[in-house]
This record gives C-alpha cells, sequence and structure tokens, in this order.
C-alpha cells in the first residue's frame, strides 16, 4: 500500500494590521515636513516681537497660524484614503505650533541678543565710561544720545537711539527705537532695581532687560504687558 501523503497547505504570511492608508514613508514624510512647519513657524516668532512691546501678541499670531495649518490638515487627512500621514503631519504640527509658542514668548528675544555683538558694544562702551572724567559724586555729566542709522542692537533694528546713564545709583545703556510711535527698548544695566522706577520691565540675558512703559488708571498701580513687571518708584 503506497504510503499516503498528507498535503498540508503552507501557513499563510501573516497579514500585519495597518491603519487605514499607513505608510511608514509617508509618515516619516508628514513628520519631517511638520518639522519643516514648526521652524517656520518660530521664524515668523522672531520676527514678530519687539523689545518694550507685548509677547503676547506674537505668540497668539504664531499660535494662530499652527493651529490653523493643525484643523486643516487634519480635516483634510480625514477625507482622504492614505490619511494616517495626514494625521501625523497634523499632530507633529501641533506639538511643533506649542513649541514655537514657547520660543516667541520666552526665548527669541534673548537669543537675538545672545547671539549678537550687543553684549560686546555694551561692555566697551561702559570701560569707556568708567575711564572719563567723573564729578567728585562719580556721576558723569548727562550727554547727548546717540543716533543709529544703520545696523541694530541685538533684536532692535536701526533706526534706534543710545543714550547712557553713569550715576553711583547705577549705570545703564539704553536703546529705543526713534520711531516716535514705538515706546520701550532694550536696556543694559548693572543695577536694575535702580533703574526703573514706574516701568514695566522684564530680564532677558544677563545684564540685558527690556522697558516699557506703564499704564496707570484709577490711581490703581500701572499695568503692563503680560509677561513683564510693574517697578514703582523709590
Amino acid at each position: 500500500m503506497d504510503p499516503v501523503v498528507q498535503a498540508t497547505d503552507a501557513p499563510p504570511s501573516a497579514d500585519v494590521e495597518h491603519l487605514p492608508g499607513s505608510s511608514s514613508s509617508g509618515s516619516w514624510l508628514a513628520a519631517g515636513a511638520a518639522v519643516v512647519v514648526g521652524i517656520a513657524l518660530a521664524l515668523l516668532g522672531t520676527v514678530l516681537v519687539a523689545p518694550g512691546q507685548s509677547l503676547a501678541v506674537p505668540t497668539a499670531i504664531v499660535a494662530a497660524v499652527g493651529g490653523g495649518i493643525v484643523l486643516v490638515a487634519w480635516v483634510v487627512a480625514s477625507f482622504r484614503a492614505r490619511r494616517q500621514a495626514g494625521w501625523v503631519f497634523a499632530v507633529g504640527v501641533g506639538i511643533v505650533t506649542v513649541m514655537a509658542c514657547v520660543w516667541t514668548f520666552e526665548f527669541a528675544l534673548p537669543a537675538a541678543v545672545e547671539w549678537s555683538n550687543a553684549t560686546a558694544h555694551a561692555q566697551n562702551t561702559f570701560n569707556r565710561l568708567e575711564h572719563s572724567s567723573q564729578n567728585s559724586h562719580g556721576t558723569l555729566p548727562p550727554r547727548p544720545c546717540t543716533a543709529h542709522d544703520s545696523g541694530s542692537i541685538g533684536p532692535l533694528p536701526a533706526p534706534y537711539k543710545e543714550c547712557a546713564v553713569w550715576t553711583p545709583e547705577g549705570h545703564a545703556l539704553t536703546f529705543v527705537s526713534s520711531d516716535q510711535n514705538t515706546s520701550g527698548g532694550l536696556v543694559y544695566t548693572d543695577r536694575p532695581s535702580a533703574f526703573f522706577a514706574d516701568e514695566c520691565e522684564r530680564h532677558l540675558i544677563g545684564n540685558w532687560w527690556m522697558s516699557a512703559p506703564s499704564t496707570v488708571s484709577n490711581g490703581e498701580p500701572g499695568s503692563c504687558y503680560y509677561g513683564y513687571e510693574f517697578h514703582g518708584g523709590p
């Protein structure tokens, strides 16, 4: 009797469970595109922020642009067959939008100061003033402000004015825009508590601060942009 050979079907290859329209390469491309959007949003925030001005408004603009991209990407992905890449892009843009908002509010201006020659310029000016002729009280006579029509000092572009204050109570350099419609600016000082009086201030990095005028109403203490602190007079 011939041996009976029992034929068995080869086990079918296991199908990997995928989300609708999933693709590894598509997801990686979507993640890369989200990173590019994040860089663009950070650059937008860097351009929008200005010394002595509101930080909340530029941050809100960055959030609105990023949020709009997330919404459009999510809706479009929901109606496409290959939707996973769209969802990855939308979630990725949401994450980088949050990061771009934090960058805009907290780090854009300090980074602009740090990555420029602003500190070296201020220190050189301080050294020059320190060796200038002072009166018996250690005070330098008032000097006219220097107008700059080109270049920039950190995040503050020309035209701007540079003014020096040198007294026993404190030493400071102020940099304010020459535009009459722009208030506030940058301050380099070694004694911020002695310099800011009835103004709003925000520390940037090292000896760098931002100043902005306060708004006084109904006899209440001055109000400031969100993120600034009011410093009362002596």
